[in-house]
């Protein structure tokens, strides 16, 4: 589990926090909020790459800003928004680094990249690869490294890819939570946080406005405080419900 418990972080002005949410094993929580809500912000002090001036971040009662990057490494594995798409190596050898702090284990790297379908690109450079292979690359590098237990940060993973390989992100995402690990992902779609998440933290100028189920929290009138723009339930062919805009052709 992981948890953020009066997670503050100020900078240039922008101030985030006081956080107090949780990210539960076995669930997949969605990140959401208009531009500049600190989305990003919160993900990367969740993963350590910025230090909050007040709070902590635990996962199952280790700190993240105070254990060795090696115990983190072991228990959080991160995929920023905007990976390096000029990088010189090989699919191969990025996918390897998510290994690189614990040890070698190449029945991992394998797997991780036979689901996100990068066997035949696995000796081509990333910086030769289209942006939505290279996303796919990055990926596989996170989620080689993650274990049972282990969080997975992801920062908007399914943006630049195509249909097939976004609902192949979301099913690898769910197998890792039902697998009782957990998953915190930054997300700018709010239909498909909705469909996809079990929980959703929605951010709003730096604040959480709230936290609690997708259900819950994907609430219209909610929405529309954060947004500033009036969502509405639709019904699908299947019975199940879609968020959409108001007023959106369906």
């Amino acid at each position: 589990m992981l948890r953020c418990s009066g997670v503050q972080f100020v900078r240039d002005g922008f101030v985030l926090g006081p956080i107090d949410a949780v990210a539960k094993a076995g669930t997949i929580t969605a990140v959401v909020g208009p531009n500049a809500s600190g989305k990003t912000t919160l993900l990367e002090v969740v993963a350590g790459v910025r230090k909050p001036q007040q709070g902590t971040v635990q996962v199952d009662q280790l700190n993240m800003h105070t254990c060795s990057s090696d115990r983190r490494a072991a228990v959080m594995a991160m995929m920023p928004q905007r990976p390096p798409v000029e990088c010189p190596l090989t699919v191969e050898r990025l996918v390897s680094l998510g290994r690189l702090r614990l040890g070698r284990e190449s029945v991992a790297s394998e797997q991780a990249m036979g689901a996100l379908g990068l066997e035949s690109l696995r000796t081509r450079a990333v910086c030769s690869l289209s942006v939505g292979q290279a996303q796919r690359a990055h990926l596989a590098r996170a989620v080689s490294q993650s274990g049972p237990r282990t969080v997975l940060v992801l920062d908007e993973p399914t943006a630049p890819l195509d249909h097939r390989w976004a609902e192949q992100t979301w099913d690898l995402l769910r197998g890792h939570a039902q697998a009782g690990g957990a998953v915190l992902v930054a997300i700018h779609d709010l239909a498909v946080a909705a469909d996809r998440a079990d929980d959703v933290w929605l951010l709003q100028g730096g604040k959480l406005l709230a936290a609690g189920s997708a259900s819950t929290v994907c609430e219209p009138g909610l929405l529309q405080r954060a947004f500033g723009a009036a969502f509405e339930w639709a019904d699908r062919k299947d019975g199940s419900r879609w968020l959409v805009p108001a007023g959106a052709d369906q």
